[in-house]
């Protein structure tokens, strides 16, 4: 087991009923119901019979924008759940683990979970489902030092703006986040119009490249940016431009996409390009993506773990759990021991290289 294990993605968070950051609790709420739709790791579920339902009430699919928003009652709930109505029926998701009442997790409360599973410094990501949280982090950060570092947050769909750049700039600067969190979903703010790869992006990522900060990209294999391949072309046209800056992919790469029925893994020519040829690294962080149909130890995804490594190389990939939220299919150790106990014998300098110092690296600033 190395020592000085970082976790390369966490949370921490208050009530999800509460505005938590934002001006206010609709402006919350709104990411918070757009997030939902999206989701498709865990199933839509009638309250009544707890019956799963395919239906997808909670966003009009002709219109990514606010404006598809559908009037449903949506809101945070409690045990975990996000719920909303229609026609008379009460519907949730289990988006959290059942254990979690108001929907929040304190700092002090995952310190608890990273001493016993033997973490010694968690990356804090910045997603608007649990809020607008920089102020948090860098309070979290004084409090445990060396224990936590903290990724910044802007909406997405408005980065380009002076007001969105200078908020980035501030929560470098005071906050000392060490990194900005970057999730596509957010376009829909904007309608997804612009795309954040277009020119006018350009001072917005210009001004990261002169933080000298990382990206972690939150992207989705489908949605109005296209597929994941496409979202991967936005991001090649951003490095092109911006060579400098460093990116994570985080929840790592699909490949449940690359693989044929015996589990052998065929990467297209985008995802080999970025692995081996540009600043990209790669969470690996498999529990939470397919503890919802496999059972622990997950051996059945242990052979696209090593296939990941034979074609990258460890440098490329660090490991991550996504705690509290793995919580809903298995312990917070255990998103680690189903690597480190159970995926096999890696080289002492490969696990190094995955559990801390590749995050080491990457969070790092040269100014």
């Amino acid at each position: 087991m190395v020592s000085g294990v970082i976790d390369c993605h966490a949370h921490i968070f208050p009530p999800a009923a509460g505005a938590s950051g934002f001006s206010d609790v609709e402006s919350h709420r709104i990411h918070q119901q757009r997030a939902m739709h999206m989701h498709g790791n865990q199933p839509y579920r009638r309250s009544s019979d707890n019956a799963i339902v395919t239906e997808r009430m909670l966003w009009d699919a002709e219109d990514p924008s606010p404006a598809g928003a559908k009037d449903v009652s949506f809101a945070a709930g409690s045990f975990g759940r996000f719920q909303w109505k229609k026609d008379g029926e009460d519907y949730y998701v289990q988006f959290l683990p059942p254990w979690m009442e108001d929907l929040s997790i304190s700092a002090d409360q995952v310190i608890a979970s990273m001493d016993h599973a033997g973490i010694a410094t968690a990356v804090l990501q910045n997603d608007h489902i649990y809020g607008n949280l920089a102020e948090d982090f860098a309070d979290a950060a004084v409090r445990y030092p060396g224990r936590f570092i903290g990724l910044a947050q802007i909406e997405e769909g408005f980065a380009y703006q002076d007001s969105e750049i200078a908020r980035l700039k501030d929560q470098i600067g005071r906050l000392k986040m060490a990194g900005l969190y970057f999730t596509t979903t957010g376009l829909f703010r904007s309608g997804y119009k612009p795309m954040h790869s277009d020119k006018i992006y350009d001072p917005f990522w210009a001004e990261v490249e002169r933080l000298d900060i990382p990206v972690s990209w939150v992207q989705s294999t489908r949605s109005p940016v296209g597929t994941y391949d496409d979202e991967l072309k936005h991001l090649e046209t951003i490095i092109a431009k911006f060579p400098k800056i460093r990116h994570v992919l985080v929840h790592g790469l699909p490949t449940s996409l690359y693989a044929d029925e015996k589990g052998k893994l065929t990467f297209p020519s985008i995802v080999k390009t970025l692995m081996t040829q540009a600043p990209v690294t790669a969470e690996l962080l498999y529990p939470i993506g397919v503890g919802r149909k496999l059972e622990y130890p997950y051996t059945e995804i242990h052979t696209h773990i090593q296939q990941l490594i034979d074609n990258f190389g460890s440098s490329r990939f660090m490991w991550g759990s996504d705690s509290p939220n793995v919580e809903r299919y298995c312990t917070y150790a255990q998103s680690l021991t189903y690597f480190t106990g159970h995926f096999g014998h890696l080289p002492a300098a490969d696990m190094s290289a995955i559990l801390r110092d590749n995050a080491l690296r990457v969070y790092s600033r040269s100014a």
